[in-house]
């Protein structure tokens, strides 16, 4: 099969090269096509690679400014992420930047193989490699000391976080695609939480606190209702959203919040212990 070649305006994210033009990903012989919308928001990132894309710019760009549902942003984010084989909680391509907007990484290139013949012709003299190796010595003594260090200084333990997949309790397929960007943000949300470790799903975790999150209607508006419950069963904090469709993301990130405060003490009150340094 012929292999496209890279035109200008290609960008390549890992061994994926972006076609604006063709509106497509392509990697050797496979292909995958990119609805408008997600291929106009990834043209965009890739014009500002290494900058923070703001919700609004993306909107003004690929929606030209007209007023669309809040989570239609998310759901084209996460089919590029799709496509790319990405995952939001641990990105390689785009990361999400809290109340800010997106961000395309940095390309990693690997350094160049050097010839045999460079390395015969730039071998350093005796001297000079005593000076060098004396040097990599401490540069190594130095590093596994601070490794030691931080290996071994006492810390603050962090509080295991089990985030459940957004129920979705409308019974109406128009909400799937929200119930889907919810889960997205809640997570990346908690993620950024200090002081406690995210897992997903089913994972058991004996002495975890367990974040659940349900998508209903209410006066037949959707409104995302969360609760957080101890290892015994107590609901130690909830949280919900106005009902406002369009308020949905920035009403998750203030109850994200007030969930990453409330879990600076237990239910009753009492402080979580932490380690004297």
């Amino acid at each position: 099969m012929p292999v496209a070649e890279t035109s200008e305006g290609d960008c390549t994210i890992g061994g994926w090269t972006f076609s604006p033009a063709a509106n497509e990903l392509w990697r050797g012989d496979e292909r995958r096509r990119l609805e408008h919308r997600a291929a106009r928001t990834l043209e965009l990132l890739c014009r500002r690679r290494g900058q923070v894309v703001s919700h609004e710019e993306i909107l003004a760009e690929v929606w030209s400014g007209r007023v669309i549902s809040a989570n239609s942003v998310p759901v084209v984010l996460r089919d590029i992420r799709k496509a790319l084989g990405d995952d939001a909680r641990e990105p390689r391509f785009i990361e999400t930047v809290a109340k800010r907007g997106y961000r395309l990484l940095p390309e990693v290139t690997a350094p160049e193989a050097v010839a045999p013949e460079t390395l015969v012709m730039s071998r350093p003299r005796p001297q000079r490699r005593k000076r060098l190796l004396a040097t990599l010595l401490a540069a190594v003594l130095i590093f596994a000391g601070l490794a030691s260090w931080f290996v071994l200084r006492p810390g603050p333990a962090a509080r295991p976080l089990v985030v459940k997949a957004v129920e979705d309790a409308t019974g109406a397929p128009r909400y799937r695609s929200l119930a889907r960007a919810c889960d997205e943000l809640i997570t990346a949300s908690a993620q950024r939480m200090r002081g406690v470790q995210v897992f997903r799903g089913a994972e058991d975790h004996s002495d975890a606190i367990t974040l659940r999150t349900r998508l209903i209607l209410w006066n037949g508006a959707p409104m995302v209702m969360m609760s957080a419950q101890a290892a015994d069963g107590a609901v130690i904090w909830t949280g919900m959203t106005s009902g406002v469709e369009s308020r949905i993301p920035a009403e998750i990130g203030r109850a994200i919040q007030g969930l990453e405060a409330k879990l600076g003490a237990r239910p009753g009150g009492a402080a979580f212990p932490r380690r004297r340094v």
